[in-house]
């Protein structure tokens, strides 16, 4: 899998932890499901065998993944047909900013609220080159599901991939998920 596939998988995993309506979330661990597809084959197969590479790892790396990822504030798994689950813990500063955690580098964002349970958020980040929007809807403060299309380029050849997103509040103590450092959107 390339390496702006890779931090595109990443960013929208990360990406969707906020919702449209986050002024109303909850503060605390979320649980996220993120299924990626792509129509360009070779992308689907690249995120095919990221998925299946993770499934299949011994428990000890899976062990390893999993507290490097959580030393970062997120816990990742492969979840039931591929999606990838996260779990993040969302502070109140983090909810009430409205700002979801994009990767690191010059990333610039914009949300538009459309209801109060209803909006569109847009972001570019220029290292590497990926861009993405999305609409999502809050179903009360404990859940959510968006759906985000997203866009980078890897040695000049455009790469394409959607991703629905599904959110679910799990409680207001993050247990040993420490909460995740989101650098400030432009």
């Amino acid at each position: 899998m390339t390496r702006a596939v890779l931090s595109a998988c990443a960013c929208l995993a990360l990406g969707a932890a906020l919702p449209a309506g986050a002024q109303t979330m909850k503060p605390g661990l979320w649980s996220m499901s993120n299924k990626m597809t792509s129509s360009d084959p070779e992308l689907q197969q690249a995120m095919s065998a990221m998925q299946q590479h993770m499934a299949n790892m011994p428990p000890e790396q899976r062990e390893q993944m999993q507290k490097m990822m959580q030393q970062h504030g997120v816990q990742v798994d492969v979840g039931a047909g591929g999606a990838l689950q996260t779990k993040v813990c969302m502070t109140r500063e983090m909810v009430e900013r409205k700002e979801f955690p994009v990767q690191q580098g010059d990333c610039k964002q914009t949300f538009t609220q459309q209801s109060p349970s209803r909006g569109h958020i847009a972001f570019t980040c220029t290292k590497p080159r990926v861009s993405g929007e999305g609409d999502m809807t809050t179903d009360g403060d404990k859940s959510y599901r968006a759906h985000m299309k997203m866009h980078s380029e890897e040695q000049g050849r455009p790469q394409d991939m959607d991703m629905d997103v599904t959110g679910k509040w799990l409680s207001a103590d993050c247990g040993n998920i420490r909460p995740l450092a989101v650098p400030r959107a432009k």
